[in-house]
């Protein structure tokens, strides 16, 4: 088990060269703070959210409910944000309704983690690792 600080997170952040996009879109829950600090860093208010059910607490569900799909078509180039590719499942679902519903539109990838066993390998990612991560903002 790993605990991922506040003080990791901000290093991450502030050594990469991520290209800056036309619009971030934070999967949610996972990304939305990843996603924030992106934005932040990069001067960008072209954020928006995709909701993608996975878990149930700590029970993986059978499907992944993916809803609330944003108005991208103002925009070419989006950013996908995610915490964690674990089993890659959310990943691979997501950028499925996006390519289903914006077939012209070019989609990049971003996870902080990226574990070996996952079936999707992001674009960009900051660490891979086989452990369970604790990441600052999971307080409760």
């Amino acid at each position: 088990m790993k605990d991922y600080t506040f003080e990791e997170f901000k290093h991450d952040l502030q050594n990469n060269n991520i290209k800056k996009p036309d619009a971030i879109l934070a999967i949610a829950r996972g990304g939305l703070t990843f996603a924030h600090h992106l934005a932040e860093k990069m001067n960008m208010r072209e954020v928006f959210s995709i909701n993608a059910i996975s878990y149930d607490k700590d029970k993986k569900l059978d499907s992944i409910n993916i809803f609330n799909i944003p108005d991208l078509k103002d925009y070419e180039n989006i950013l996908v944000v995610d915490d964690i590719s674990d089993s890659g499942d959310t990943f691979i679902e997501v950028l499925k309704v996006l390519k289903e519903t914006y077939p012209n539109k070019n989609f990049q990838t971003i996870a902080i983690f990226y574990k070996p066993t996952s079936k999707f390998k992001p674009d960009i990612y900051f660490h891979e690792t086989n452990e369970w991560i604790n990441f600052f903002w999971e307080v409760y």
